[in-house]
């Protein structure tokens, strides 16, 4: 089985045009689609987790026209969770349409980049993952980060690193740079790699940076 890691960007900034309602709400942003799901009638399901203030969303979903139903909570910090039942919209029911025609797999969450871009993963039989890659609409901007063989148990935000981050975040762990007590410094990784510490430093610090924020959104 494999998987392909990428990037989408769809032209109205959102898959669902509820979703473009968030986008455009001020003070507010989309950080992570937690679960998403159709159904034959062409409703869906959708949870999203927001940052800001929420304090206007209600009304300005309450009149949209794809909303049946809608739920708002508060999680920690500036975290609000978002639950919609909608109608069928595009491009959503098309890429969806796409999903369930060749058995794939969409991993959640969804994490949002930006204010319109979105990367996610989708795993499948791999002349099944082109085949869809291939129908995605001609609208949408789209960049394949990663492909290779599937694991589940993946933690994807590691992979989002460059290779040589990887390298050498990896060559940290296997050394004891992150032991408590520390046993390994940034000299003794740029030893292990035969590199400049200030090299070691400057991929570190990159690799935390993009694995600390995944963590913790």
């Amino acid at each position: 089985m494999r998987y392909v890691r990428l990037e989408l960007t769809p032209p109205a900034g959102a898959v669902h045009p509820v979703g473009r309602r968030l986008a455009t709400e001020p003070g507010l942003e989309r950080a992570e689609l937690i679960y998403v799901d159709s159904f034959p009638d062409g409703t869906g399901i959708l949870l999203y987790r927001l940052r800001g203030s929420a304090e206007n969303v209600g009304s300005r979903l309450e009149e949209h026209p794809l909303v049946l139903e809608w739920d708002l909570f508060e999680g920690t910090g500036t975290d609000v969770y978002c639950y919609l039942s909608v109608d069928s919209g595009e491009p959503a029911s098309t890429l969806m349409s796409l999903v369930g025609r060749d058995g794939l797999i969409v991993e959640t969450p969804i994490e949002f980049i930006g204010s319109d871009s979105l990367r996610l993963t989708v795993a499948g039989k791999e002349e099944l993952i082109q085949h869809a890659y291939q129908e995605i609409p001609d609208d949408f901007d789209d960049e394949i980060i990663k492909t290779g063989e599937y694991d589940p148990t993946c933690k994807w935000s590691i992979l989002d690193l460059t290779t040589r981050q990887q390298e050498v975040l990896r060559t940290a762990v296997e050394i004891g740079y992150y032991d408590v007590p520390k046993r390994a410094t940034h000299q003794d990784i740029a030893n292990e790699l035969d590199c400049a510490t200030s090299t070691v430093d400057e991929h570190l610090r990159k690799a935390e940076s993009s694995v600390f924020l995944s963590l913790l959104g």
